[in-house]
């Protein structure tokens, strides 16, 4: 048997996609629960750079 290891099909993209967006969302969610814009920028940011390692691991494994 050999290792398949080819492109991500739709599925796995739509799981990392989701994935990335729930991750996001929940960083971010103390700078919207205190209305603070400099805060929620922050935390999207962050969001969206540990979503993007942990989308690109679970593409990639």
């Amino acid at each position: 048997m050999e290792d398949e290891h080819g492109r991500p099909d739709s599925a796995d993209l739509v799981v990392a996609g989701c994935g990335w967006v729930l991750i996001v969302a929940i960083i971010a969610l103390p700078g919207l629960i205190l209305n603070d814009g400099p805060l929620t920028v922050y935390m999207v940011v962050v969001g969206g750079i540990i979503g993007f390692l942990w989308a690109r691991r679970r593409l990639y494994r």
